[in-house]
């Protein structure tokens, strides 16, 4: 459906302050909640402008996150911006507002939910004016309101063009409340963005949230809009009742009624704004039939042969054009008389006996060049010289010209078959069947490409390549993550984050830059960091129990075990086969002694599950386990009889079963021991370098792939290895160079750490 947007607020950075608007594309997921509107208004916060781009972000995971009927996800995205409100106020008593609206707009419906001091203006379906929520009007002391408190939940259906004017509080006290709902009323899809600049020109600000929308289901062409209506005019009564108090649900001889009234009593004279026309969000049809914008191939064939007639009649004029020049260059062909005889020569000569020739012969003479050619011989030669330099280009053009021409149908030929195969793609999603449409999109996309090579990217090929790619996000479950717009963390150059970790609100992570274990703390919320300082936990270089710490390469969480250990520990290995053990509250880093008997040759990963501990040793193709505080008696893992190969292991992850990730993206499962047949489904295309490997410890749960070059996270059944679907980034490039993943079942969070920053996403699933 149709919006048409003007921001009361200019841009900052390319962000508008305090307002975001998502316009989902078509054929995806997210479609399906349909589009929304966000705003948020914090005043007297010192922190304002991060906490609104938080509670933004958060607004909009939830809102295409949350599963439920609109109403209810509605609901759901405000009470999140609540929650994260509340945790804030309970960390800063000082006195500061906010203010929430979130408008969801999906097929004819319309829902709006807010909290706080804020304000929207709606017209309704019968062209009356509802202003939200109800009591906004009446007179209250702007300190005394409640800070939190959520608006009643509002629908409507959408069957015409609808207008909102919403916004922080501060506007109701800059401009005045009749030109407000003059604005609501009059406003329409070609004026709403001189409608925006009027408001900002009468508040003489331009930094206070507020958004002006029109919903057009329409779409209709904008008109001319006609003169203010007069207190004595038709249009004054025809319009009068959009902002009647019964319309809004209130006694006509409420405080807040009587300022509507009384606002809309001289809403007749405010002056209306100059139609101007939105630039309105546009999405692509769903999988329009392929018109083709070059004729048919025979068409074209004719065409060529045309051509081909026309550069042999101008060769032919050519050729006569030389043809006169070189008859000036070459000499007459009269024959010159040859020289008589002289008169009585042969009379003159005795006659000689013929003999024999000599049986010796002569040497040969010498060499000698002949002289220079002149006269007729030489013109001879130079017009030949210059007949060749004529023919040659010509000769070269035809035949480049004959080749282009051949390469050129080729190439239309390629683009025909890839418009076939991409028919038949969408056959095949309409029936259903996945695999076969995944076969012919990358038929279609080879047919494509090869014609590419040729005449390059063309107006066609360009229409045809977004119509695969469309399809093929269909065809590969392609989930887009729209948080990833505000990062809880970013890295210096010298950083480079390897993996992280995330233990209730304690988030932990290894930097293989500087060689290093940072601490951060989560907030209550779970939505931002206490503090972007995060506490150095072990270095290289550092002494620690007399050792020297080396090059960290893993790390692993151990939890209290009664009886043995009643505290929790990060356990940290170093690249000399040594194991430090962290504990924040007793005792910080301590060296882990192992008995006398472990001697490991190359230990690269480690892991702990049901307070035991295993050590992948890649030199000697083993794990060993060790029992709960028995770190003296290393036990190997892996039977005698299994063939195992360690060299390239890039993750361990247990669940029960040992899961191995190695650097060429195979995935290996083992039990008690043996190895078992599992293998990743080839229904996508699977990673070239996988760097992460995530398995959920539910028996059905699923397992993560972190695809770096691909920029996205693949999601399999953790059973029988079967594809379920991958996450992208919804725009731009948030998961370049992803490297780990760490999934939080409690709070359904996945946090995802890249090479330039750390972000959180709600799970889609």
């Amino acid at each position: 459906m149709p919006i048409h947007i003007a921001y009361l607020v200019e841009e900052v950075e390319n962000r508008t302050p305090g307002v975001r608007i998502v316009v989902p594309m078509d054929d995806t997921p997210q479609a399906q909640r349909g589009n929304l509107c966000a705003l948020v208004d914090l005043q007297g916060h010192p922190s304002a402008g991060s906490l609104t781009e938080r509670i933004l972000s958060a607004m909009q995971r939830t809102y295409y996150s949350e599963r439920g009927t609109q109403s209810e996800v509605i609901t759901q995205t405000v009470r999140r911006a609540q929650s994260i409100l509340v945790a804030e106020a309970q960390q800063l008593p000082t006195p500061w507002q906010a203010g929430v609206i979130c408008v969801g707009i999906m097929a004819d419906r319309l829902a709006l939910a807010g909290l706080g001091n804020a304000f929207a203006f709606l017209t309704d379906e019968d062209g009356s004016i509802g202003v939200f929520p109800q009591d906004r009007l009446a007179p209250q002391d702007p300190l005394s309101a409640p800070l939190l408190e959520l608006w009643p939940l509002h629908r409507q259906r959408v069957i015409s063009p609808t207008a909102m004017v919403a916004g922080s509080a501060e506007w109701l006290e800059l401009v005045s409340i009749r030109t407000l709902a003059a604005t609501t009323a009059y406003v329409d899809a070609g004026s709403c963005i001189d409608a925006a600049e009027g408001l900002r020109i009468q508040a003489g600000r331009s930094d206070v949230p507020g958004v002006v929308l029109i919903v057009d289901p329409e779409n209709p062409a904008p008109e001319p809009l006609p003169s203010p209506p007069t207190s004595d005019s038709p249009a004054s009564s025809g319009k009068a009742p959009l902002a009647s108090a019964p319309s809004l649900g209130r006694p006509k001889d409420s405080p807040a009624a009587s300022q509507i009234s009384a606002a809309l009593a001289g809403s007749a004279q405010a002056a209306r704004p100059a139609a101007h026309t939105a630039t309105e969000t546009e999405r692509p049809p769903k999988r329009p039939p392929v018109q083709p914008d070059r004729p048919p191939l025979i068409l074209q064939q004719q065409g060529w042969q045309n051509r081909a007639k026309e550069l042999a009649a101008l060769t032919q004029v050519g050729i006569r054009r030389t043809r006169d020049l070189v008859a000036s260059m070459l000499p007459d062909r009269q024959e010159e008389p040859s020289a008589a005889p002289s008169p009585g020569l042969e009379s003159s000569r005795p006659a000689q006996p013929r003999t024999s020739p000599p049986k010796v012969q002569p040497a040969a003479a010498p060499f000698l060049p002949p002289a220079p050619a002149t006269g007729s011989r030489a013109r001879i030669v130079i017009a030949s010289a210059v007949i060749l330099l004529l023919l040659i280009p010509t000769v070269v053009a035809a035949l480049s010209w004959r080749q282009g021409a051949e390469r050129w149908a080729e190439a239309d030929v390629l683009l025909s078959m890839a418009e076939a195969r991409h028919a038949t793609a969408s056959q095949n999603l309409d029936q259903g069947d996945l695999a076969a449409a995944r076969s012919t999109l990358t038929e279609a996309n080879t047919f494509l490409l090869n014609a590419e090579e040729i005449t390059g990217r063309t107006q066609r090929s360009e229409a045809l390549l977004s119509l695969i790619e469309r399809d093929r996000q269909e065809v590969e479950r392609i989930t887009a993550l729209y948080g990833l717009t505000l990062p809880l963390l970013t890295f210096e150059p010298d950083q480079i984050p390897a993996q992280l970790m995330v233990v209730g609100q304690d988030l932990f992570l290894l930097d293989t830059g500087r060689s290093e274990v940072v601490a951060y703390r989560l907030t209550p919320d779970n939505e931002s960091l206490e503090s972007l300082e995060g506490q150095v936990v072990l270095r290289k270089g550092e002494e620690v129990d007399g050792a020297t710490v080396g090059t960290l390469i893993d790390f692993a969480w151990q939890p209290p075990t009664p009886g043995y250990d009643d505290k929790s520990s990060l356990l940290v290995l170093d690249d000399t086969n040594q194991i430090f053990r962290y504990n924040q509250q007793v005792d910080g880093a301590s060296v882990l002694l192992f008995g006398e008997k472990v001697r490991w040759g190359k230990a690269t990963q480690i892991e702990a599950f049901l307070g035991r501990l295993y050590v992948a040793d890649e030199e000697a193709n083993q794990i060993f386990r060790f029992e709960i505080g028995r770190y003296d008696q290393p036990a190997p893992w892996f039977q005698p009889t299994t063939q195992v190969n360690l060299d390239g292991l890039t993750r361990m992850r247990i669940d029960g079963d040992i899961w191995l990730l190695y650097n060429d993206s195979k995935v290996v499962r083992y039990r008690t021991g043996e190895q078992l047949p599992f293998g990743l489904s080839n229904s996508v295309t699977l990673p070239a370098q996988a760097t992460d490997l995530w398995v959920d410890q539910e028996g059905d749960g699923a397992v993560y792939l972190v695809d770096r070059p691909s920029e996205r996270i693949l999601v399999f059944n953790k059973q029988d290895g079967s594809y379920l679907e991958q996450f992208q980034a919804a725009e731009g490039t948030p998961l370049q160079n992803v490297q780990s993943l760490f999934i939080d079942r409690t709070h359904s969070t996945q946090f995802i750490l890249t090479a330039g920053a750390l972000y959180q996403e709600s799970l889609p699933r």
